[in-house]
């Protein structure tokens, strides 16, 4: 078998012991398919924490870590950067320094060096990297740029900013947004979810041996001989929504355990009964 292609952030992260070459080389396949940075990937995959793996690249690449959530709004600095390249590339500039000579630019890789070359060439200026996560510039972007905020739990925000909610009201703390994969809210408030826990499941319309032949296939079996097209093509509908379900309640679940609504061990206790 052919040596994955390596790529840099990955190397320093194994170097660092944040993540190891079998979950670099998922990350990677995972990469190659869907595109993004790496560091991203790694993090939504759930292979490491973002804030460990921000700092490991800082660290292994002697650039320095800027937190995103207090950055005063610096119109220069924005000026010399168009929002689409900001959101195309995922960089964000921070500030102008020595008379608009230098321009603090916030990345999650700096090792890029040609997103790096090609801002300085339209700046017109010197470039000096710092690094931030991924979320951190995006929200960052949708701030200051559209003069939005973000809708999204406080775990995506960046440590920074959850400081900041320390300071909001306390009717605040349970307020957050979930969207499905349609881009419909599905709840805005931790009480909405907590209840409907210990509620039945509501029947999906797939006979239970559907089900039990789908949880099969999902768990790495295949489907019996003898399935028409249709109704092969019912089992693959059937799994690609248990899929999307499963990514929703996941995210449930962390909101609920971050919000303090539910406990790991109460989790726990549920699954087992």
């Amino acid at each position: 078998m052919a040596a994955p292609p390596r790529n840099r952030i990955g190397e320093l992260l194994v170097k660092a012991r944040v993540i190891d070459e079998l979950q670099l080389r998922s990350a990677l396949a995972r990469h190659d398919q869907w595109g993004g940075r790496l560091s991203r990937v790694i993090t939504d995959m759930g292979i490491a924490k973002e804030e460990t793996v921000i700092n490991a690249i800082a660290q292994g690449t002697g650039t320095q870590r800027l937190h995103l959530g207090n950055i005063p709004k610096d119109p220069g600095a924005l000026a010399k950067v168009d929002v689409s390249l900001a959101e195309q590339k995922g960089i964000f500039p921070v500030s102008l320094k020595d008379n608009g000579k230098t321009l603090v630019l916030a990345m999650s890789d700096p090792t890029d060096l040609n997103t790096v070359d090609q801002v300085a060439a339209r700046a017109r200026a010197r470039v000096v990297v710092v690094v931030a996560s991924d979320r951190e510039i995006e929200t960052a972007i949708l701030r200051h740029y559209r003069g939005q905020e973000p809708a999204m739990s406080s775990r995506y925000t960046g440590e920074s900013e959850r400081q900041d909610s320390q300071t909001t009201s306390p009717g605040d703390e349970d307020e957050f947004k979930v969207v499905d994969m349609s881009g419909n809210t599905v709840v805005k408030r931790v009480a909405d979810v907590a209840p409907s826990m210990a509620a039945e499941p509501v029947s999906s319309g797939v006979s239970s041996s559907a089900g039990d032949l789908l949880d099969e296939i999902l768990a790495g079996g295949s489907a019996p001989a003898g399935l028409s097209p249709e109704e092969m093509q019912r089992l693959d509908t059937v799994r690609v929504n248990q899929e999307k379900s499963s990514k929703i309640l996941r995210a449930l679940l962390e909101l609920l355990l971050e919000k303090g609504a539910l406990s790991q061990k109460e989790l726990a206790s549920r699954m087992r009964s």
